[in-house]
């Protein structure tokens, strides 16, 4: 019995090891391309480590003004994106939660639906909606799209959260004289913090990675993320690796900080409700 589980436990991390080895492999990859002069990129074999390091693309990036109001364009769309996502959702999954009204039931499922549609289903009616209220190449109008995107996982998310907090708390208060919305931001949202952190991380990594909605929805540089920039570096001269890699590593960055920033949250909020009693 005891050789059987150190067996299982072996294969167990062998799987572990090559799916995470499966996912930084490109990460990895990126990271050397970006890291590589010209002349290196596309010798054969390929090499990992480059023989000579240069930061001549990122020094390209940085200096290349379209791209740094692509990024700009992306902060602004991330950022608004999640903190719209976080009122709404929070708004609208307290009231499934604490309120039974006719066709609530229903109505949590359709926003449920519209996330399971796919993105090509809706694009067309998406831009026709956007275009009769002049909001093509508006930071409204990707705002608004996105919401689809990220709106139905969070509500889901934070109703199911709401669901397994104690009502006594809240009765109590409502008891000492607390209106309804004290209760929601006195005394329910400081115990959500995981699961906000969970759905705030959720909205922006979403929102910041948007490619098929922004290509679409805007026309010309003034509104473009870097998703969509990132695109143009292919072109009829070919792919330029070195200055799309470099891009696309300093693209990463926020996300990754914002993911280091609530990772402790994240996972208690993930974790939520896995144990009861």
């Amino acid at each position: 019995m005891k050789r059987k589980m150190t067996v299982t436990g072996l294969i167990k991390v062998v799987l572990i090891l090559a799916i995470c080895a499966f996912s930084i492999f490109p990460i990895l990859w990126c990271l050397s391309t970006s890291l590589k002069p010209e002349s290196q990129i596309y010798t054969m074999p390929p090499r990992w480590i480059p023989e000579t390091f240069t930061g001549a693309h990122y020094a390209q990036i940085l200096k290349d003004s379209n791209m740094l109001l692509y990024f700009k364009n992306t902060v602004i769309l991330a950022t608004g994106t999640t903190l719209v996502t976080m009122v709404v959702s929070v708004l609208a999954a307290y009231g499934f939660s604490r309120y039974k009204f006719t066709g609530s039931r229903c109505l949590i499922w359709t926003i449920l639906f519209a996330r399971v549609l796919p993105r090509v289903a809706v694009i067309i009616p998406y831009y026709i909606i956007l275009k009769e209220f002049k909001m093509i190449n508006t930071y409204r109008g990707l705002i608004l799209v996105y919401l689809t995107i990220c709106l139905p996982v969070a509500v889901w998310m934070l109703k199911g959260y709401f669901d397994n907090l104690p009502i006594e708390v809240e009765e109590a208060a409502v008891v000492d004289g607390c209106s309804p919305f004290r209760v929601l931001v006195e005394i329910v949202i400081p115990m959500c913090k995981p699961i906000l952190a969970t759905v705030a991380m959720n909205a922006f990594v979403l929102s910041w990675n948007e490619f098929l909605f922004a290509l679409t929805m805007t026309d010309g540089k003034a509104k473009r993320p870097i998703a969509v920039g990132l695109a143009f570096f292919i072109d009829e001269m070919g792919v330029h690796w070195g200055p799309l890699m470099a891009a696309s590593i300093l693209m990463s960055v926020p996300a990754v900080i914002f993911f280091s920033l609530a990772q402790n949250q994240m996972v208690k909020g993930l974790s939520a409700g896995a144990v009861k009693g």
